[in-house]
């Protein structure tokens, strides 16, 4: 099946966003989820985080920082996406926000593969040789792994067997949010989760490749790609979710 092409797109906004906080990062991704966009079309975002951010996944216990000391003194939010947590350091964060009407949960499910798939084609023209999770070993949630990063899961990308992207989903009505991290190299405040600097010996820190991968991503989902700017009222929505969500000190020890 051509999991892309049931998309049905013809059009992908592009945000290219400067480093900024954890709050206001997750706080702009739920306002894309929320924001009503034109037919037929998508939005992506490419951001990363200053300072570096600790998120939890929205089903974590907010006590679990506790068994990770090494990034304790950080800043922490809560996403509204699951899974386990993520250091946000030394990475790229993507967000895809696209209309689920008419889509099979199977096919929007397949727009992991489609994102994972195109970083792993790139990554091949770049000498490193990733693939995808295809058989995780099965742990009962209790016993899980606090960061994202130590748990595999079906379609996640390894190399070397050590996970070096992931991403998760979180859906309305109408639309989904798929957003996902990549690993670019190590990071102090996780120190057990090699990059893929220290895997390869290939820096991509410098994000020249990402042009690469926008193009292999227009060419699957066969549209258009063009710039774009948040509207007021997208900023306004954000920055009102900001403050009522990722600020608030409910949202993150909700559990």
């Amino acid at each position: 099946m051509d999991k892309d092409r049931r998309l049905n797109l013809k059009s992908i906004l592009l945000v290219e966003n400067a480093p900024t906080t954890g709050s206001w990062n997750m706080a702009v991704d739920d306002a894309l989820l929320d924001s009503t966009l034109p037919t037929q079309t998508a939005i992506l975002r490419f951001y990363r985080w200053a300072p570096a951010c600790l998120s939890l996944g929205y089903f974590q216990s907010s006590q679990q920082r506790q068994d990770h000391p090494e990034s304790s003194d950080i800043d922490c939010v809560r996403r509204a996406s699951g899974g386990g947590a993520i250091i946000h350091d030394q990475e790229l964060t993507y967000s895809f926000v696209f209309p689920s009407l008419g889509l099979t949960s199977s096919e929007i499910s397949g727009v992991y593969d489609l994102f994972h798939d195109s970083l792993i084609s790139v990554f091949e023209k770049l000498g490193i040789h990733a693939g995808k999770c295809l058989d995780p070993s099965k742990v009962d949630i209790k016993n899980q792994e606090f960061l994202c990063f130590l748990r595999h899961s079906s379609g996640d990308v390894l190399l070397n067997n050590a996970k070096i992207v992931g991403s998760a989903q979180r859906r309305n009505r109408n639309q989904v949010l798929q957003h996902g991290s990549i690993l670019l190299k190590k990071s102090k405040f996780a120190p057990e989760l090699p990059g893929i600097l220290e895997l390869t010996g290939v820096d991509l820190t410098s994000l020249s490749w990402v042009n690469d991968w926008l193009e292999e991503l227009t060419r699957r989902f066969r549209c258009q790609l063009s710039n774009y700017a948040l509207s007021h009222s997208q900023l306004k929505a954000a920055h009102k979710i900001e403050a009522n969500r990722f600020l608030n000190p409910d949202w993150l020890d909700k559990r």
